[in-house]
């Protein structure tokens, strides 16, 4: 059985509520799409895979407590703010769910304003003093293809930056650099993926020019100076990658990755020593792969058999960096690793969840997205949640 989709459509429906598809966000076009950079000039790879590690530290879930929700509501992200820490999410309609907890994440309090129901934050980044959503606005209107982005002093109260002329789009993901802001996402209209930049927060320009017949999940600092990752049609959609060495003014496609096709990049991360690893997914269902790079240009396969399981995103924590997805079993799932090659399963599978992120804790970490329950042909019956992950002695 595959529920991929169902996860899929949890994890983007906030920020394209009236999209069919999670997948491509328009019909292909007549024109080709753009060329890859001719494998002469790729770099020289990434060292093999290391041999995994016998272990990882020992940990123990435990789930929430959690306000009440919609079906088809997940969590996405968690932050500083409110009285301790903030989670964000998708309320499973068109909207964003805010909930608020003063006890490290344990237990939850629905906080959600009414503005929320027509709103989409995707992803959040702290930056000078403050917390910056990005994602879509008026997301009850089907036609609107309007990109937004919030700001928030304590993680409650939020208002929409309004520029002088509308974005166009959706951003999925930001990042915070010594550059300003840089957020990532498309422009189904344009049929093209869509980058923007800001110094200030308020002020946003969209920059880099069209990439063509593609969408971008995620964006972080790496390589040259910025990564890019997502997919575009090749001329199927296949994983792509492109790299930026001017403060996102300019964008280079990068080689495809080895086991690129079929798949997409969801997310991608660096470790302190600048080396990269990137989690994606096969469109069709079939699971998930991870690759690792020290240039955002070569990228080698470290993991390539997770079949019917997959990571969605992957975060930077003091122990290394974190995998966190689920599988067609519906069990949510996190791998650890030091080094972005080799990784192991961080705590056994949670029955009936997936994951959706993690936010680090002094303890352990705090897991978001959701309960799963029930089958294709039942019908699959899914609710927001917080999972608190406690590492042993």
């Amino acid at each position: 059985m595959n529920v991929r989709p169902i996860l899929l459509a949890a994890l983007v429906a906030l920020v394209a509520a009236c999209t069919a598809d999670p997948g491509p966000s328009s019909a292909p076009s007549d024109s080709p799409p753009p060329a890859s950079v001719p494998p002469s000039e790729a770099p020289t790879p990434t060292p093999e895979p290391t041999e995994a590690p016998t272990s990882a530290p020992t940990i123990a879930y435990e789930p929430a407590t959690v306000p009440d929700t919609e079906q088809n509501s997940s969590t996405l992200t968690i932050v500083p703010g409110g009285d301790g820490l903030v989670a964000i999410g998708y309320d499973g309609a068109y909207g964003s769910l805010l909930w608020t907890s003063a006890d490290g994440g344990r237990t939850w309090t629905d906080i959600t304003p009414p503005d929320f129901a027509s709103i989409g934050i995707a992803s959040v980044v702290e930056f000078d003093g403050m917390l910056v959503g990005v994602g879509r606005g008026d997301t009850i209107n089907i036609e609107a293809e309007q990109a937004a982005v919030y700001l928030s002093d304590d993680g409650v109260s939020w208002r929409k930056v309004e520029t002088a002329e509308q974005l166009v789009g959706q951003m999925i993901d930001v990042v915070a650099t010594d550059d300003g802001l840089f957020a990532v996402g498309g422009v189904p209209g344009a049929d093209s993926a869509g980058i923007w930049h800001s110094t200030d927060a308020e002020t946003w320009t969209r920059v880099g020019g069209d990439l063509e017949h593609a969408f971008l999940w995620s964006i972080a600092e790496g390589g040259p100076g910025l990564v890019a990752v997502g997919w575009r049609r090749n001329p199927e959609p296949d994983l792509a990658v492109w790299t930026s060495a001017d403060a996102g003014q300019t964008w280079k496609l990068a080689p495809d990755p080895e086991g690129f096709a079929g798949f997409e990049a969801t997310d991608v991360a660096a470790l302190p020593d600048g080396t990269l690893a990137m989690v994606g997914s096969a469109f069709a269902g079939t699971g998930g792969r991870i690759w690792t790079s020290t240039d955002a240009a070569g990228w080698t396969l470290a993991v390539d058999d997770l079949d019917g399981v997959y990571a969605r995103s992957v975060t930077l924590t003091d122990a290394g960096l974190l995998a966190t997805g689920g599988g067609d079993d519906m069990q949510g799932r996190a791998w650890l690793s030091t080094d972005g090659v080799a990784w192991t399963a961080l705590g056994d599978p949670l029955e009936g969840t997936f994951f959706t992120g993690a936010f680090p804790t002094a303890d352990g970490v705090l897991l978001t997205g959701g309960t799963q329950a029930g089958t294709l042909e039942t019908g699959i019956v899914a609710h927001a949640g917080v999972w608190v992950g406690t590492l042993g002695d």
